[in-house]
């Protein structure tokens, strides 16, 4: 996530995040499930291990409700998906929102986990077929990366080319996340030396929305086939400049674009369908077309919003997935 002015991040915060307290929306419950049991027991599982600080005395603990001031409190989290664990550090006193978690991402997570799981078992329905999860080679892009959980959580799943950006300021937390999960750290802008070995790994790149320079480094030379953004829509000035990277980075026909957001500011949201409708084919998705996917794994009471995009027809893109 990135604000384009301190006024942003400040009206941000006033808005938002003193308000939350009298949500009662707070949590996400998580509960690990197995094949021979789906009762509530599992929900006593801790889906994740926090650790952090607390009254001047270190802590480890499980969590299985997944509580936002819990997780954006702690030092380290590792969350445990049905098939893998991801292992994430984090500033709890960050100046940047994206410095720490977001529970958007982690449903995210979720969803794409269920996606490989159907698809494996070829018991995928056709409302999912426009995201192929098993297809290693396609290239993935994210947007407002924060820490690196949905980058990261895609090459576990066994993506082989992905790129994470976010402001130069979290560069550092993307590629020390990247490191802590097995996998080396790349670059395709030249900012850094890139290791002999390719294998396993993953770009990290700094990218402000609209930057032109940025824009093109992480274009390349290659068309991306997934450009995704968890949680981007928060402003109405940086909904503007979302877009306009979107279009810059998509290729007619060739990039779905994967929009997912928390609906907190709803100028915001509709600023931002207002300037991707001129430009983009936009579907918004049912929840039930999605979110039940990822409630197998995750309850969940906020309102979110999942969006669909591409350039060209909608006939043309689901012909060309059918291919």
């Amino acid at each position: 996530m990135e604000f384009s002015t301190s006024f942003e991040l400040e009206f941000f915060f006033i808005q938002h995040k003193y308000t939350k307290l009298d949500s009662p929306c707070l949590f996400v419950t998580m509960g690990r499930r197995s094949k021979e049991d789906d009762t509530s027991d599992n929900e006593d599982k801790p889906i994740a291990t926090i650790e952090g600080w607390e009254d001047g005395e270190p802590y480890t603990r499980g969590v299985t409700k997944l509580d936002r001031w819990e997780l954006q409190s702690a030092d380290r989290l590792t969350f445990h998906f049905n098939t893998t664990d991801v292992t994430l550090v984090q500033d709890p006193h960050s100046n940047h929102l994206g410095g720490y978690i977001w529970l958007t991402a982690i449903v995210f997570c979720t969803y794409l986990e269920s996606l490989l799981t159907k698809e494996e078992g070829k018991t995928k329905s056709k409302r999912h077929e426009w995201i192929q999860v098993t297809d290693r080679n396609k290239r993935w892009v994210e947007l407002g990366s924060g820490v690196g959980l949905i980058g990261i959580m895609l090459a576990r799943l066994g993506i082989e080319d992905v790129t994470i950006t976010d402001i130069k300021e979290l560069v550092d937390i993307m590629e020390r996340n990247v490191e802590a999960n097995g996998f080396h750290v790349r670059s395709i802008s030249g900012r850094r030396k890139n290791e002999a070995t390719q294998d396993h790994s993953v770009v990290v790149e700094p990218l402000l929305w609209n930057d032109q320079e940025a824009i093109q480094h992480v274009k390349g030379t290659k068309p991306i086939d997934y450009l995704v953004a968890c949680d981007c829509i928060y402003s109405e000035a940086s909904a503007i400049d979302l877009v306009l990277t979107m279009d810059q980075l998509s290729t007619p026909d060739e990039t779905s674009i994967i929009c997912v957001s928390e609906v907190r500011n709803q100028a915001a949201q509709e600023k931002f369908l207002e300037q991707a409708k001129a430009i983009f084919t936009v579907e918004e998705l049912a929840p039930h077309a999605w979110q039940n996917q990822a409630c197998r794994q995750v309850a969940f009471n906020e309102t979110l919003k999942m969006y669909r995009m591409f350039k060209g027809s909608l006939n043309n893109k689901r012909g060309k997935r059918k291919k």
